[in-house]
């Protein structure tokens, strides 16, 4: 389960703010501004084998900029960074693990955010980008919830 979480980190790892180098806007800045805060896990796969429920209650992701963090409990078990490309469809996500497994990995994935859940599928390896969300060998998925904050 602990990779599998760390895959999807991965994926939910997007975009950096700022400017594309032919000087235009760049259009993951948006889809970056709505991820902000903290994700919890509401279902995941690895190699198309799901997660049970108890295994995702105390792990979430929290983005913040363009880094991302999983972590079970309060213990962090990956992080990294992100950019995505919002102008594909799927949409299109690159998550470079800085910390945890598979430090130094590019993940190559797609996302889907409607409104306060996103879907997510990756290739922890960086060899090919996932054509559906539904984790085929040595792929991972993952849909996180936002969690709401307290009144």
């Amino acid at each position: 389960m602990r990779g599998s979480i760390l895959w999807f980190v991965a994926i939910v790892l997007f975009a950096s703010a700022g400017t594309s180098p032919g000087g235009g806007k760049d259009p993951g800045a948006a889809v970056l501004k709505k991820l902000q805060g903290t994700w919890k896990f509401i279902a995941q796969e690895m190699d198309g084998k799901s997660a049970p429920p108890e295994q995702l209650e105390k792990m979430t992701i929290t983005f913040k900029g363009d880094k991302w963090a999983v972590r079970d409990g309060d213990k962090v078990v990956q992080a990294g960074t992100h950019k995505f490309d919002p102008t594909k469809k799927p949409g299109h996500v690159d998550a470079m693990v800085t910390e945890g497994e598979d430090k130094g990995n590019k993940m190559l994935g797609i996302y889907e955010m409607k409104g306060d859940k996103m879907k997510v599928c990756f290739d922890p390896k960086g060899k090919e980008r996932p054509k559906s969300f539904k984790a085929g060998e040595g792929q991972f998925s993952a849909v996180v919830e936002r969690v709401k904050k307290k009144p």
